[in-house]
């Protein structure tokens, strides 16, 4: 008897070990998917730049598994949330208007920009924010992305550090191939629910 009660034992704790393994690996697995859409549409912008394409569409998955975390102001709530995002999984596809691509060399940024600003185009790179100039326009152009600190990709997570780097260049290239440069001038900070 004390044999069997040690086996289970065992095979109780290998299990929880498996488990606890599995869920410590889901953040950096979503990180790694949405970054790969990421590239894709960095790729998909260069290649447009390079043939004088013009307008490109890029397509990303539509699913709350791959949220990010604080995505909607607070943390995720863990393996309740975790559960319902998986049980989303979706071969739904957002097309999304692929405008360029958004390069900040002193923090090691280079991330598509589409023209949107939906939790869906923010998962995968950066967006312009809607009825503000297109980019190399006058006027303002308002460019939303996420910090993701503590996320494994973390695609504007050093941009506090811009603070040091004031005068540095920020690169917008759009996809008919036209550079716009930019310098960092000042920052501030806005909070959460603002």
């Amino acid at each position: 008897m004390r044999k069997v009660l040690k086996i289970i034992g065992m095979v109780i704790l290998v299990l929880s070990f498996v488990s606890g393994l599995c869920l410590s690996l889901i953040g950096p697995v979503k990180g790694d998917i949405r970054q790969h859409y990421s590239k894709e549409a960095v790729n998909a912008a260069v290649e447009a730049i390079d043939n004088g394409t013009g307008i490109v569409t890029f397509d990303v998955p539509i699913t709350d598994a791959l949220s990010i975390a604080g995505e909607n102001g607070d943390e995720d709530a863990g393996l309740d949330k975790l559960l319902k995002d998986m049980s989303d999984l979706s071969s739904d596809y957002e097309s999304l208007r692929l405008l360029g691509i958004l390069e900040i060399p002193g923090i090691n940024v280079k991330e598509p920009v589409f023209d949107s600003c939906s939790e869906n185009a923010l998962r995968y790179g950066v967006g312009r924010y809607p009825g503000t100039a297109d980019i190399g326009s006058p006027g303002l152009c308002n460019l939303f992305g996420h910090r993701q600190i503590g996320d494994v990709d973390t695609k504007l997570g050093s941009i506090q550090y811009l603070a040091e780097m004031i005068g540095d260049p920020v690169l917008l290239t759009t996809v008919d191939g036209v550079c716009h440069q930019y310098c960092v001038a000042d920052t501030f900070y806005v909070k959460d629910d603002s």
